[in-house]
């Protein structure tokens, strides 16, 4: 006697759908999620490549637009990571469609990993295309392409689990925007995008050290011109420590039940 299959949709169907819904919601935008960046990438070359440039001397034997060039492609991947999966959480706070997703045979692991890869593929998407246009308007080459792909898998993972810890801690649109204007924006610019460490005074430069973004942007650069303030080893072994602390820090949160329902 043959037997029905279970009609009732699986974990695995309820994550992966999940997955596609994070996909489509960037992808169907790619000219309000994409575009920016690249053009933004163009316009520093044209700026600091062939403006201001030739005016500032080289940087670890490479000069100041190719310097600068692993820096932008990573702060694209960290605002676009960051973005995706906070204000997707948030909005299915706001409109309550997250009690679908809570009903759902998912665990709160599976649920937070959705939500954190679709982050994560905007986040390479943004950084990858930004880094192929580099290549295509300068003469940079890449020193480790494996390496450059892992790490800025990591960096994306950090800010799209930090999305999901700001979508849970907010109450409106201000308190989302606040986290990523005055945390997020100027960790970023004192993290080392615009100049090496060892550009800065003494207590600057100690200040850059206690800035965690130092190490992810340090890292990636490693990866891409094969030439960083630090050893890579240490910079790399920071990234990851951050992508699994906030990962488990936004499980933990989403486990507890932390401000899920408003």
């Amino acid at each position: 006697m043959s037997m029905n299959p279970d009609p009732r949709p699986s974990g695995l169907t309820g994550f992966l759908t999940l997955i596609e819904r994070e996909y489509y919601r960037f992808a169907r935008l790619a000219a309000q999620t994409i575009a920016p960046p690249v053009i933004m990438t163009g316009l520093f070359v044209v700026i600091f490549g062939y403006s201001l440039g030739g005016r500032i001397e080289s940087i670890s034997g490479v000069s100041y637009i190719l310097y600068i060039l692993p820096g932008l492609a990573g702060m694209g991947a960290i605002t676009n990571s960051y973005s995706n999966s906070s204000t997707s959480l948030y909005m299915a706070r706001i409109d309550r469609s997250i009690e679908n997703i809570l009903v759902a045979p998912l665990t709160p692991l599976k649920i937070v990993a959705a939500f954190v890869i679709g982050g994560v593929t905007r986040g390479l998407v943004v950084g990858t295309v930004t880094v192929a246009v580099a290549v295509l308007l300068t003469d940079l080459t890449i020193g480790h392409m494996g390496w450059g792909l892992l790490v800025l898998t990591l960096i994306s993972a950090i800010f799209s689990s930090l999305g999901v810890i700001s979508a849970l801690w907010a109450e409106d649109w201000d308190h989302l925007a606040t986290f990523s204007n005055f945390v997020i924006t100027p960790f970023v610019y004192l993290g080392g995008v615009f100049y090496s460490v060892t550009m800065l005074p003494g207590v600057w430069k100690k200040v850059s050290y206690a800035n965690p973004m130092f190490y992810f942007i340090d890292a990636f650069r490693w990866a891409v011109l094969g030439r960083g303030d630090l050893c890579p080893w240490l910079s790399i072994g920071v990234t990851v420590f951050f992508a699994f602390g906030l990962l488990s820090v936004a499980v933990l949160l989403f486990r507890s039940g932390y401000k899920l329902v408003v």
